[in-house]
């Protein structure tokens, strides 16, 4: 499907036993000089649609123009090569784009084995620098193992809210781009292997009022993983951190915190973060696991405000108090220091975005557990 034009609203509509025999299911075009702008697709659903080539790329949902909105669809089984969703960026069309892509229901698409399985990307290195201004709020990312980036955001001015990713091998990684936001968003591990959280590189980067529990991904794949950079990166390189905000988050017994990810004196990627903060967050281990690592210096961020769960480790260099928190289940079901602390960690009234707000309600979802328990019609 594809449309063109102002002001449309495509609803409804499944895709399923079958392919699209060119790059998208659906775009928002017609053509390189025909784009959409104000329109709509609501109520999608793609349900394993995919090319039995797995090696032939192509993507289910292609947003070009400005202004458009992707919402309470749901898009599960994608299994070869191509982002589920892109946003396609280029001058020609306007890089300003200010798309909503919300309440969709992205489940389990398994891991592809190279690059190029994300579930969502937004822009590409090439155009990098600008300003995509695009939102996506309140979707459900479940088992969304395709690679390490289940977002790969690649453009600035974003902003990631309300966000669930349940059970999700992979990160939301801020690639590239630069003053992007990730805030209020909810990452459930359930200890499975390759669960991570939020991955950042570039300048100007926010990272707030997240709640990250049970996430068993290291380095790339940490609950937080802060990279070292190239001092002169190409624009598909790794550029310095700097000037990232990392405040009043919670995380909850996961298995890494990691700073200095990617450091590797040959490529030289050595560039540690600066003029970053790190501030008034809560870290609660009620395992043996003590998750904060370092593989370069941490001068240039600045520790203040934080407490960590028995004890503040070693590798932070202060800012952090060691402190016993004790945890109560709020009534989103995320875990809450009882008795409250002030003005640390993510709010306790933080809510969870609800699966069944979701998607659509008259197409099942089926999901992570469900895929993970029956699988080519046999009872595992």
């Amino acid at each position: 499907m594809r449309l063109a034009g102002s002001y449309l609203q495509v609803s409804n509509l499944v895709f399923r036993n079958g392919y699209t025999p060119g790059d998208a299911v659906v775009a928002f075009r017609e053509s390189s000089k025909a784009v959409a702008r104000h329109s709509r697709v609501t109520g999608l659903v793609i349900d394993d649609y995919t090319n039995p080539d797995a090696s032939d790329q192509d993507y289910w949902v292609s947003l070009y123009g400005s202004n458009n909105r992707l919402d309470h669809s749901q898009l599960r089984g994608k299994t070869n090569a191509g982002p589920t969703v892109v946003v396609v960026r280029d001058a020609t069309q306007g890089l300003d784009n200010q798309h909503r892509i919300d309440h969709n229901w992205f489940g389990p698409r398994p891991a592809l084995g190279v690059n190029g399985g994300e579930t969502l990307r937004v822009g590409t290195s090439d155009t990098s620098l600008s300003d995509s201004n695009s939102t996506v709020e309140n979707n459900w990312f479940e088992g969304c193992d395709g690679e390490t980036e289940i977002i790969s955001n690649k453009s600035g001015g974003n902003t990631y809210r309300g966000n669930v990713f349940y059970r999700s091998a992979g990160a939301l990684t801020l690639r590239h781009g630069n003053g992007n936001r990730v805030i209020d968003n909810v990452f459930l591990g359930d200890d499975k292997t390759g669960t991570g959280g939020v991955r950042i590189i570039n300048a100007d980067q926010t990272v707030s009022n997240n709640y990250f529990e049970r996430l068993a991904g290291s380095s790339n794949r940490s609950a937080l993983a802060v990279m070292d950079a190239q001092a002169d990166p190409p624009l598909s390189g790794y550029a310095p951190v700097v000037n990232a905000t990392i405040n009043r988050n919670t995380f909850v017994d996961v298995a890494k915190i990691s700073f200095g990810v990617g450091h590797d004196e040959a490529k030289g990627i050595v560039v540690a973060a600066s003029n970053s903060r790190f501030s008034a967050n809560l870290i609660v281990n009620r395992t043996s696991r003590n998750p904060p690592n370092a593989a370069s210096s941490l001068a240039g961020i600045d520790f203040s405000g934080n407490v960590q769960s028995p004890a503040a480790s070693t590798v932070f260099p202060g800012g952090v108090e060691g402190r016993g928190v004790s945890l109560q289940q709020a009534a989103s079901g995320l875990w809450v220091a009882a008795p409250a602390l002030p003005a640390v960690g993510a709010d306790p009234a933080l809510a969870m975005t609800a699966r069944e707000a979701t998607g659509v309600d008259w197409y099942p979802k089926v999901g992570e557990v469900a895929l993970s328990r029956t699988r080519n019609g046999v009872d595992r």
